[in-house]
């Protein structure tokens, strides 16, 4: 019986360059916030990177970290046969699981569109993936490994964050102290005449950096500082360094509303005072407008005259929040207003306009490759439609000392409204 002479997916294999994956994988590299404070085991850098390629989804890859020596070792005579110190090394068992996305077009739309539908997609892809990498790192950092929180200013939680808690040098203060009160490793060590000055890094949000730059504590020490050494890799890209804490900016470059340090969404259309879920963006195009929120919590809506309504939600979709309570009582905020009705485009913000800092030292993070990014195919219709994607294996976890504590790194809640309320 006689069969098609089917085009199979090596036939169409010249489509894509060979050396895509790897680009993908390298320019997502360069767009990632965190791939600069990669580092293999040993080299105390924040990120404890390890690739185990004999792998598969769902298994677990071995990182091994070592703390610092604890004992209190021997003076004069005494004999130190005994009371040596012992190196301490923890294993953290890191889960990796696939990361896929992928882009399809036609064979018409390739021949006659006025850019290379394959290199356009290799900077889509990329972005993605630099983004998921980024999202998830922030995710565990922040949220699953449940680590130490302080408040700005004078607040002793989110319900009492408010104009007089912005993050600025103060805060830089705090955090730097709460870290050498920990013990974190130093992700460098500068020294000054005999002394060595620990070094930590922060990471903030663009609207940390916002009010940052108004602090004019901040602004002289910056004008006065010596030149930092633009070579080095650990300064490379931070806003400037303050008493000993470097400063690093993370921006939301992917296309997204908001970051995993100020979630941000906007009302989708409008919704009448009554309304008990708010929309956020279209049900019908597949982004997750909510990602970057907890689960179930409080929310603030910054209305066009400025005033502010809270709204508790007990879910949330990836384009709405659900269960909600019009007008709810926030803390500094006094009593509860009344329920008004939103505009399309009004700011949603978690809690008061909430943004988070993450004041890290080395050995915060361990994250693993079983397979790095591989480039697919999918052929269909007899080749006319094309379909070109990445896929990879990977996982990461906080690392904690035996105690199940994060040693290294903490984090900071502070209040940070929008400045240009309309965008």
């Amino acid at each position: 019986m006689a069969t098609l002479n089917v085009m199979t997916k090596t036939d169409v294999a010249d489509l894509i360059p060979e050396k895509w994956a790897r680009k993908v994988r390298l320019d997502a590299r360069y767009k990632s916030f965190w791939d600069r404070f990669e580092g293999a085991e040993g080299s105390r850098k924040p990120f404890i990177l390890r690739n185990d390629f004999i792998k598969e989804p769902g298994d677990l890859v071995h990182i091994n970290v070592q703390s610092r020596l604890r004992n209190a070792g021997v003076t004069g005579e005494t004999t130190l046969k005994g009371s040596e110190g012992k190196l301490t090394f923890s294993q953290f068992d890191v889960s990796v699981d696939w990361i896929r996305n992928a882009v399809s077009f036609t064979k018409k739309a390739k021949k006659e569109a006025l850019l290379d539908l394959i290199i356009a997609s290799n900077g889509a892809l990329s972005d993605w993936l630099a983004q998921e990498k980024d999202s998830d790192s922030f995710t565990e950092l922040l949220s699953t490994a449940t680590p130490d929180t302080l408040y700005g200013g004078d607040a002793t939680g989110r319900t009492t964050l408010d104009a007089g808690c912005r993050f600025g040098t103060t805060e830089i203060d705090r955090l730097r102290l709460a870290l050498i009160r920990k013990r974190a490793i130093p992700i460098s060590i500068v020294q000054t005449g005999k002394q060595q000055i620990p070094i930590y890094g922060i990471a903030i949000s663009e609207m940390d950096e916002y009010n940052l730059k108004a602090d004019a504590v901040w602004v002289k020490r910056n004008c006065e500082a010596l030149v930092r050494g633009e070579s080095n890799p650990l300064i490379s890209g931070a806003l400037g360094m303050y008493n000993g804490c470097l400063i690093y900016p993370h921006y939301g470059l992917a296309g997204d509303q908001g970051t995993p340090l100020r979630p941000e969404a906007s009302v989708y259309s409008t919704h009448t005072a009554i309304v008990t879920t708010i929309t956020v963006g279209d049900s019908t195009d597949g982004v997750d407008y909510t990602r970057y929120f907890d689960d179930a919590g409080t929310i603030c809506i910054v209305n066009s005259d400025g005033s502010r309504e809270f709204v508790t939600y007990t879910g949330k979709e990836d384009y709405s929040f659900t269960g909600c309570t019009r007008g709810a009582t926030y803390g500094a905020d006094g009593a509860a207003g009344g329920a008004s009705a939103y505009t399309d485009g009004e700011i949603i913000t978690q809690y008061n306009q909430i943004t988070k800092q993450i004041g890290f030292g080395a050995e915060i993070l361990a994250r693993s490759w079983a397979m790095h990014p591989n480039p697919t195919t999918e052929v269909e219709d007899y080749g006319f439609e094309l379909g070109i994607g990445v896929e990879a294996v990977w996982g990461n976890k906080a690392i904690e000392d035996s105690n199940g504590n994060k040693p290294n790194y903490l984090t900071m809640e502070s209040f940070a409204s929008n400045p240009n309320r309309g965008y």
